[in-house]
């Protein structure tokens, strides 16, 4: 953490970038509206999966794959069930983010929340008096990515790491 005193961000679970002197960067925030269904039906059984989509295709905002992260809103509970970091895909259009899947078949169906599928191991440590400072656990490969309170698909924070 920088010495002295830190900037937090202003508002409660609002993420910023951070860099190593503690100078806070906005994200990208998008309010997703829009869901789409995808169904694959196969004889006697179907697939559907049920996506966020938001546009641009990539998000204005580009961090290196070192890119560190902060939040405020520190709870008597633990960050990694409240905050998560998602991989984004990326189509030429638009960015989407898995929200649920289901499959059926004749005599039986089953769904299920995928909210786990994307997500990339962070640590978390506390930051400045109210905050939470989050750190991948390996550098983050190029792509498209999202920061947002756990489960929640329509209010994301979003920034890409580009190739060398």
């Amino acid at each position: 953490m920088p010495s002295g005193k830190v900037v937090e961000p202003q508002y409660i679970n609002s993420f910023s970038a951070v860099d190593a002197a503690g100078k806070l960067a906005e994200l990208e925030h998008q309010r997703v509206t829009k869901f789409h269904s995808k169904m694959k039906p196969l004889p006697g059984y179907t697939t559907v999966k049920v996506t966020a989509e938001f546009k641009p295709s990539h998000s204005s905002v580009r961090l290196p794959a070192s890119a560190q992260f902060v939040v405020l809103g520190r709870w008597a509970i633990d960050p990694a069930t409240l905050y998560e970091l998602r991989i984004l895909k990326s189509t030429k259009d638009h960015r989407e983010i898995l929200t649920a899947t289901g499959h059926g078949a004749i005599f039986s169906s089953s769904g299920t929340s995928n909210v786990d599928e994307g997500a990339v191991p962070v640590r978390f440590e506390n930051y400045g008096s109210n905050s939470y400072k989050i750190s991948p656990q390996q550098p983050l490969a190029p792509g498209e990515y999202a920061l947002a309170f756990r489960g929640t698909v329509s209010d994301l924070y979003c920034f890409g790491v580009d190739a060398k």
